[in-house]
């Protein structure tokens, strides 16, 4: 349809300096500005070329700030974004050759004209809208967590365990998927998930909150139903570590209803998992922008280090890729460096994404975590380098 074919498109000639994990430096990239003759109307064909191209140029260098996957899930809002606005992310430009008129590769019936621009944009600029309008996050801005779900009440001596841990992964997912950072536990040595409070788990892992999920079950009063079942509680409760202070407090219900117990309950969780997961990242995500606190210092050591270039390597990933202001190595002794390291990032924010990244020969294994300082341990891996991906924001 001539409608669907005639929206800008841009054919990439040239992408410099891309990864732009976290560049702030300009780009220039090349483009072909293009519209359907169709739909150029009164408009001059080079004027509305021109002005394709340059949003085609903006939303290039997104693609390099968000990389693939962000960009794929996010392209046709920010494109609606950047239209109106897109010169004012452009410093320069020139023209690379003649308007051409042509038919389009996606339908030959349809003809279009197109416009070779180069455009230099200005990303330090764009990244800053990305990351107001949400397509972005920066590092902080999402707490890292702790979760615990604990049966209580009437599930308190006989819950369906499966029924838990499905409820857990569902709030896990869609905390994730909105880039809070979870931080697992079951990782540190020592730490004992099942028996410490949500909050004194929290601690223990370095972690910014502590979310806590109490699950209880009300049976269905006998001849209420001609199917035996009840009605599934999740009381919520998320606790800053520094100060025990609230950051979000819900409660949800949802009713199940077979003749197993243990199957009405897992009914009666499912009904209510998608509403658990979103709620609490709105209030988290509202919350904590509102009242975190930015630039921590956390004492950093590290363990089983063999060579001088593993502990560069793990400063510059802290202060290229997540988001740290300085990254000091304080001290270097046989297998051992500490650095200090002042970010947004909690102690437990940065062993995740420490331990997410593969570094040139080895990786890092969480150890253990507390108010200001984490430790994590080198450990020798013989896969390729992989680095966070282009545009990761880091929690």
């Amino acid at each position: 349809m001539p409608g669907r074919v005639s929206r800008a498109a841009a054919l990439v000639v040239l992408l410099a300096a891309a990864p732009l994990a976290r560049a702030l430096e300009p780009v220039s990239v090349s483009v072909q500005g293009v519209v359907s003759a169709t739909e150029v109307g009164d408009a001059a064909p080079r004027d509305a070329a021109y002005r394709a191209g340059l949003v085609a140029a903006v939303m290039e260098a997104a693609r390099g700030i968000l990389g693939p996957e962000k960009y794929a899930a996010s392209a046709d809002a920010l494109r609606e974004k950047v239209k109106p606005e897109a010169q004012r992310f452009v410093l320069t430009y020139r023209i690379d050759g003649a308007l051409e008129k042509r038919h389009s590769a996606l339908d030959p019936a349809v003809e279009e004209y197109a416009l070779p621009i180069t455009a230099r944009i200005d990303t330090a600029q764009l990244r800053t809208m990305l990351v107001k309008e949400g397509f972005l996050h920066e590092a902080g801005d999402r707490p890292s967590l702790a979760l615990r779900v604990r049966p209580v009440g009437a599930l308190e001596s006989g819950a369906p365990a499966a029924a838990l841990a499905h409820l857990e992964q569902s709030v896990r997912q869609t905390l994730t998927a909105k880039e809070f950072v979870l931080v697992d536990p079951a990782l540190r040595a020592g730490v004992a998930g099942d028996s410490a409070s949500a909050l004194e788990l929290a601690r223990a892992v370095g972690a910014d909150v502590a979310l806590e999920l109490e699950v209880d079950w009300r049976a269905a009063a006998a001849g209420a139903s001609s199917v035996p079942g009840g009605v599934a509680e999740v009381r919520a409760r998320a606790q800053r570590t520094d100060d025990g202070s609230d950051l979000a407090v819900a409660r949800f219900e949802a009713a199940g209803y077979q003749a197993d117990r243990d199957a009405a309950i897992s009914r009666a969780l499912e009904a209510v998992e998608p509403q658990v997961g979103s709620n609490l990242a709105l209030q988290l995500e509202r919350n904590w922008q509102a009242i975190a606190a930015t630039d921590r210092p956390v004492e950093l050591g590290l363990d089983a280090v063999s060579s001088l270039e593993q502990v560069l390597s793990v400063r510059r990933v802290l202060l290229q890729q997540l988001g740290a202001r300085t990254a000091e190595i304080r001290e270097l002794v046989p297998h051992g460096a500490t650095l200090q390291v002042v970010s947004p990032l909690g102690p437990g924010a940065l062993q995740e994404k420490l331990a997410s990244v593969r570094f040139d020969g080895f990786a890092l294994a969480p150890e253990e975590a507390g108010a200001g300082r984490a430790r994590l341990r080198v450990e020798a891996h013989p896969a390729a380098p992989e680095n966070l991906a282009p545009g990761t924001a880091p929690n």
